[in-house]
């Protein structure tokens, strides 16, 4: 009797007797709307919102906004601190709390929570209901977290404010717990190789010490300063997670080889190609400008312009830049030698085993010492210092070079935030830049 009077009423309410089930739910869901009843459906708010076992009682639209009015199901109801469940409650006052909602296009949206505060028959406390969909006591839902998160990924923390229409420090402060909740579950224990350098945060001889690891390209330590206690902390870390490193890749500054030597002796350090060839592209420059102070008249000028000539790899040379080293060779024959130990070093990481690289290296140090350039004296006795180091980049085959390949990264990452001011969320976007394409607009 109960089915057939309800039946008969909705049929009632909606104007039709018998009609197939398609058209009758269009018919009754439109006499809900002329009724003012709420259209959002159970599954919008399950699955879009995340609003489980919570009812909508009412959806209101202000200014443009929409405003969902949830309340949660009496059966879902518990106990805040001993978990007890609703059969062991009463209610006993109410509240109401607004939360930011996902957007759909560029409307707003937001949940307004009709809570109750309830007396627990177990324990004895009365407390406020727990909410499910939101964390704490912030006032936002955790889809929208995760909205805001996704954006950030691919849109500066400003647009992404400019879009939800909120204040940009909320979308950092989201996004900024987020990377460090990720920052603190980060494992290290899989790191075998990794590479250490320096760049500069801001004018000023500002700069950071950045670890990267080879394997994952991941940021794994960024601290400022470019000394030996920029990469002790981390080094010493590593030692107490029992990390078995293999080789670490650096340059050949003395306070980062102090540091590592006094944590783990027996490591491998590679110094790479980078590094070596910018010696001694320094060297061949600092010798060039040292010859055209002593020249005078045409052969003076002969040597003019040479520069990037001479930087250059033979192989980059045009016909007419060959012809002008020629020129070169037959005014100053020792500069022309210059630039061919320059062309021969570039050789060195071509080589099949550390043991012809070991007789070439040899060779070639005797050779620089043997020409008296002063410059080239002083590379040569850095090369032989630092033998060691040269020599194992024939066993591992690890470089430096995707850590400076980051450093343009960290530019672009620079420049659409117009800089930095909070340097704890400067650190967190780089430990997760490996994960971010940057992209601007057009």
């Amino acid at each position: 009797m109960g089915c057939q009077w309800a039946r008969r009423r909705r049929a009632a309410e909606t104007g039709i007797e018998k009609s197939p089930p398609r058209q009758y739910f269009r018919a009754y869901s439109a006499t809900r709307h002329e009724r003012g009843l709420p259209m959002a459906t159970t599954s919008y708010l399950y699955h879009t919102l995340g609003l489980t076992r919570y009812h909508l009682q009412r959806t209101e639209y202000r200014q443009g906004v929409v405003y969902y009015h949830v309340e949660k199901h009496r059966d879902a109801r518990r106990c805040a601190r001993c978990g007890a469940r609703w059969t062991h409650l009463t209610m006993n006052g109410r509240f109401e709390r607004t939360f930011h909602a996902l957007p759909v296009g560029r409307r707003q949206q937001h949940i307004v929570l009709h809570g109750h505060f309830q007396t627990c028959e177990c324990c004895g406390e009365t407390l406020r209901e727990p909410i499910d969909f939101a964390a704490g006591k912030r006032r936002r839902i955790r889809a929208f977290d995760r909205l805001v998160i996704d954006l950030c990924l691919i849109a500066p923390i400003k647009s992404v404010a400019l879009f939800l229409c909120i204040g940009w420090d909320l979308v950092k402060s989201i996004f900024k717990d987020h990377l460090y909740l990720r920052y603190q579950r980060r494992k290290m224990t899989k790191v075998r190789y990794i590479a250490v350098d320096e760049f500069a945060v801001r004018k000023g001889h500002h700069y950071m010490t950045l670890v990267i690891d080879l394997e994952t390209g991941a940021v794994l330590h960024a601290l400022e300063g470019k000394d030996a206690a920029a990469l002790l902390p981390f080094l010493e870390m590593l030692k107490r997670k029992k990390v078995k490193l293999k080789a670490i890749a650096m340059d050949m500054s003395p306070a980062y080889i102090q540091a590592v030597r006094s944590i783990f002796p027996d490591l491998d350090i590679v110094h790479d190609p980078y590094h070596i060839v910018a010696l001694v592209n320094k060297a061949i420059d600092e010798t060039r400008r040292d010859m055209y102070r002593e020249l005078i008249g045409q052969d003076r000028q002969v040597m003019k312009g040479s520069r990037f000539l001479l930087l250059k790899g033979m192989e980059n040379l045009k016909p007419r830049s060959l012809e002008r080293l020629m020129e070169l060779m037959e005014v100053n024959k020792p500069l022309y030698q210059a630039y061919l130990l320059k062309e021969d070093l570039r050789m060195f990481w071509n080589l099949p085993d550390a043991i012809a690289a070991e007789s070439f290296l040899s060779s070639w140090i005797h050779q620089a010492t043997t020409l008296g350039l002063k410059h080239f004296v002083k590379l040569a006795h850095t090369l032989n210092d630092h033998r060691q180091g040269l020599l194992a980049y024939f066993k591992h085959r690890i470089s430096t070079g995707p850590l400076e390949g980051l450093n343009n990264k960290i530019k672009v990452l620079k420049r659409q935030a117009y800089g930095f001011r909070d340097l704890t969320y400067f650190k967190l976007r780089l430990y997760f830049i490996h994960e971010t394409t940057p992209a601007f607009a057009g």
